[in-house]
């Protein structure tokens, strides 16, 4: 009899915790055996409310001792595997977070790579045992489960990520289906900010994405989730590309720091964050790294904390005479996002990578047409001291005032497509005496709602090399 095989004792008990919600019984009873299913709720601190599954057997007379145990360890172990927490309660934190990787020459790998790749085998020969009890003789119980995580998936609630992977590792061809399925529902324009919220925490966050496609085995299913988000960039760039701007093509980019692009940095003598330690005391490479991306960066974004109330609240005052333009504040850079910006855009740059991170402060201010952001950058200009027609006479004695003209940079010359704004990076000092380069980006609404509908898409492509390295490691 099917209850008489210890390897499939795990089986049964998935299939009937999978089964039980959908079909509604709680029993199943065999000649001279009885499977029943129970459950009460366990509250913990840190996962918040989980339902735990009481299964026991009764084998009638006679009945085998080592299966009882079996099926009682099973138990005990998968209690607490198939419910996911309440959403009363904030979930356990995903297994790995969108954020951005290292792009040395040397492609090292990062920790996050090496923490991933690492888990992912772990987990994969932890839910090889699993598979095959799920699978079964019948495969009942992993067609069970891929209901369940189906019906889990399209109602949008909170996925319990091992289950996920096990059921892929089961069902490959029918969970790719679903994901990309999902995928696509989630990232249609305009994205809903609850479900994005619930595909990034929930789905992006999970393993299955290293798995090869089983629709196009030369391909990663990571692959086919990048190719999604620029299909949608691309319907959103062609709207985009329609509107046309010439009176703002003619802006010139302009630097006016002494020395020219190159000396745009935090630590240019006219700004003075200076690191505090010279490069050759550090020693090896990893000093530097170490000393650029924490110390150094951690130093400038104490600044940036201190300036930016005032920041604000100057900037804000600045465009008060042009009702018509709405005026958005920019929180400072957080550590993570600082950091990951130094080592992809900045990689190659003079040490330290992170003087180079000029929009630690920033700010937006949105006109409704061309003629509206002309007026206000000709209004910034004059509230600094350089010339917008080029002129570079830039002195130190220039530091003294709140606001100096650094550069300009104009998205909008050469007629290019997609979002386009013009950017000017400005040097403000703070009443305590602290000078930082910051950012004043000034945008046009219609070019603003493109960059809103392709923000989401834009955070899923900037895991590429993520994923990719993570693939490189696993291999097949």
């Amino acid at each position: 009899m099917l209850l008489s095989r210890p390897e499939v004792s795990l089986f049964v008990l998935l299939s009937v915790v999978c089964l039980a919600p959908i079909c509604g019984f709680q029993t199943l009873r065999f000649p001279g055996r009885q499977l029943s299913l129970g459950s009460n709720t366990k509250h913990d601190h840190q996962r918040g409310f989980f339902l735990r599954v009481r299964c026991s057997l009764n084998l009638g007379p006679g009945g085998d001792s080592d299966l009882r145990q079996r099926i009682y360890s099973d138990t005990q172990s998968l209690r607490d595997f198939i419910i996911p927490p309440s959403p009363s309660r904030p979930p356990p934190r995903p297994a790995f977070q969108p954020e951005y990787i290292d792009h040395e020459a040397a492609q090292q790998l990062t920790d996050r790579v090496k923490r991933t790749v690492s888990t992912v085998r772990m987990k994969k020969e932890i839910f090889k045992r699993y598979v095959n009890d799920i699978q079964g003789v019948t495969g009942l119980g992993a067609v069970a489960a891929q209901e369940y995580v189906r019906k889990v998936i399209e109602q949008r609630q909170l996925v319990w990520g091992d289950l996920l992977m096990i059921v892929m590792l089961s069902r490959p061809l029918q969970m790719e289906a679903i994901l990309l399925r999902t995928t696509r529902e989630v990232l249609e324009a305009p994205i809903d900010p609850l479900q994005w919220a619930w595909f990034r925490d929930n789905l992006l966050s999970t393993y299955g994405w290293f798995a090869r496609s089983r629709r196009d085995p030369a391909s990663f299913l990571y692959e086919q989730l990048l190719t999604i988000a620029e299909e949608k960039i691309d319907e959103q760039a062609q709207i985009a590309n329609a509107l046309k701007f010439p009176e703002l093509e003619d802006v010139p980019s302009t630097v006016f720091f002494p020395g020219g692009q190159n000396e745009c940095r935090q630590d240019h003598r006219m700004v003075g964050n200076v690191a505090g330690v010279l490069p050759q005391l550090l020693g090896t490479p990893d000093n530097l790294q170490f000393y650029d991306l924490n110390v150094y960066l951690n130093q400038l974004l104490c600044i940036a904390n201190i300036i930016d109330p005032q920041f604000q609240s100057y900037m804000s005052e600045l465009f008060s005479p042009m009702p018509d333009a709405e005026f958005q504040s920019g929180p400072p850079k957080n550590l993570v996002r600082s950091r990951a910006k130094a080592q992809t855009d900045y990689a190659e740059c003079p040490w330290p990578t992170c003087a180079h991170l000029l929009d630690l402060v920033r700010c937006s201010i949105t006109f409704e047409t061309a003629e509206e952001l002309k007026a206000g950058l000709e209004l910034l200009m004059q509230a600094g001291t350089a010339d917008q027609e080029g002129g570079t006479a830039w002195t130190p004695a220039q530091i003294q005032k709140r606001l100096s003209i650094v550069r300009v940079k104009n998205g909008f010359s050469g007629g290019r497509g997609g979002y386009r704004d013009i950017k000017v990076n400005v040097i403000f000092v703070s009443e305590q005496g602290f000078a930082m380069i910051g950012e004043v980006a000034l945008v046009l609404s219609k070019l603003r709602d493109y960059k809103y509908a392709t923000h989401e898409l834009y955070e899923i492509l900037r895991e590429r090399e993520f994923f990719k390295q993570v693939v490189d490691v696993l291999g097949d």
